[in-house]
């Protein structure tokens, strides 16, 4: 599910020539691929090891396609989670990853069966741009409890929180019930 690029710029090149056309410091990165249902790579995300990178994760796309991890793995006809990030969805069965975490929903199938769950970010006002867009669409979210220990799930499970897909199932709602819920988790 991920690789390790020691050149990444000079490895992009050898596929897409001239892409990164003047190569001044290559650095070894965790490469994510996007693979479509019958496993056919048609994008990755590459993530920087520096925490100091001006780009800590870059998108290439092969394919015109929407930036989606998991759709070789996910199961649209039963419930599913939309996830902000590749790694974290890793950690939830049956979910996906919005690469980039822009809220729109093409590419998803039985979207009625989708739950999304962003970072738990009650200070971000393009997250809460994001929540509101799809409380309004009408779908369930996941508004995580005031008393969460970690911003995203690979923090949460990091920190030794468990329990985490129950408390995600705990934490969704839907219409009148998540706009309320929303307003009060939401801290600007």
């Amino acid at each position: 599910r991920m690789y390790y690029a020691p050149k990444f710029m000079a490895w992009i090149n050898t596929m897409i020539p001239g892409k990164f056309p003047k190569i001044i410091k290559d650095e070894p990165r965790l490469v994510i691929p996007f693979l479509d249902e019958d496993g056919n790579m048609f994008g990755l995300s590459a993530r920087s090891f520096d925490p100091k990178s001006s780009l800590r994760y870059m998108s290439i796309m092969f394919h015109e396609m929407p930036k989606v991890f998991g759709l070789d793995t996910v199961d649209f006809t039963r419930e599913y989670f939309v996830l902000e990030g590749a790694i974290d969805s890793m950690f939830i069965e049956n979910s996906i990853a919005m690469a980039g975490a822009d809220g729109n929903v093409s590419g998803f199938r039985n979207v009625e069966n989708a739950v999304f769950v962003f970072d738990s970010e009650p200070r971000n006002k393009q997250i809460h741009k994001l929540m509101a867009k799809i409380i309004e669409s009408g779908y369930k979210i996941c508004i995580w409890p005031d008393n969460i220990n970690g911003k995203d799930i690979n923090q949460m499970h990091l920190n030794g929180v468990q329990g985490i897909r129950k408390l995600i199932k705990a934490s969704t709602y839907k219409g009148l019930d998540a706009k309320l819920k929303f307003t009060a988790w939401r801290k600007t």
